[in-house]
């Protein structure tokens, strides 16, 4: 099954900037999403949103050392991968 990351980089200036790509793993896409926040700032906490509903579950907000949120991502299953019946 192929994990789908979906990440929002959240930029005042210049507008937010949406990265998507896809992985074999969780923990791979997870990886991926924090490595792109710290390169926005090295310190970076995961939170996840709450309340998480189904629509939204799974979604972690990127928090940097000021407190300030950098972005959002979720790793989520392809739906694509399902059969169309």
């Amino acid at each position: 099954m192929k994990i789908i990351l979906i990440l929002v980089l959240f930029n005042m200036q210049s507008g937010s900037e949406v990265i998507t790509a896809e992985f074999d793993d969780v923990e791979a896409c997870e990886l991926a999403a924090l490595r792109t926040f710290q390169g926005v700032r090295a310190e970076v906490e995961m939170r996840a949103l709450e309340p998480a509903g189904e629509t939204i579950a799974g979604t972690v907000i990127a928090h940097g050392d000021d407190g300030a949120e950098l972005g959002m991502y979720s790793c989520n299953p392809s739906r694509s991968a399902r059969g169309n019946g």
